[in-house]
């Protein structure tokens, strides 16, 4: 886990969900869904933008680990997510 001052603990679920479970535990004590904050992945090009604590899972699973990352079969290129995927293929490929 890169989070704040790196906590260093291996994340052994890289779907948003465990992500946000080991956020929960370790690091946002007080979670609420509904709030907002920043990312604090560590190197994180997105620290001045705020997003719902209900999408930090989602956002270092695609964004920060590239867990979610899809190939097009056809170009080769990467896609962070499969809705991207799913439109390049129809408007690109």
């Amino acid at each position: 886990c890169q989070w704040g001052q790196k906590c260093g603990a291996t994340l052994d679920d890289l779907t948003a969900a465990g992500i946000a479970r080991h956020l929960k535990e370790y690091h946002v004590h007080v979670w609420d869904n509904r709030s907002r904050g920043r990312c604090e992945w560590h190197g994180s090009p997105c620290t001045n933008t705020t997003m719902f604590y209900a999408s930090f899972g989602k956002h270092i699973a695609s964004v920060h680990l590239g867990a979610t990352a899809r190939p097009c079969e056809k170009c080769g290129e990467t896609f962070a997510r499969a809705d991207t995927l799913d439109r390049h293929m129809k408007l690109y490929c």
